[in-house]
């Protein structure tokens, strides 16, 4: 349960910040996601979407250990078809 509700508070910003992440959802979090998983129990601590990232250290919050993980891009391959 949320401990501050915007929509409530303030519902003209609230309904600006909306869109504006619509709009971002829209953009980038459309096709090829790639999820990170903690190396030591597995759980899911964060979810990249196409694009550059580069290295970035994270905490997990299921067994609170401190996990690197390196750079990594995704591209796309043009002018690739899949024969079957």
């Amino acid at each position: 349960m949320p401990k501050f509700d915007m929509r409530r508070y303030n519902p003209d910003h609230y309904a600006r910040v909306k869109a504006d992440q619509e709009q971002i959802e829209a953009q980038y979090f459309q096709g090829v996601k790639l999820a990170q998983l903690c190396p030591y129990c597995g759980h899911r601590v964060g979810i990249l979407c196409r694009g550059f990232h580069g290295a970035e250290q994270k905490k997990c919050e299921n067994c609170g250990e401190e996990v690197k993980f390196p750079p990594i891009q995704f591209r796309r391959l043009r002018g690739y078809h899949s024969y079957t």
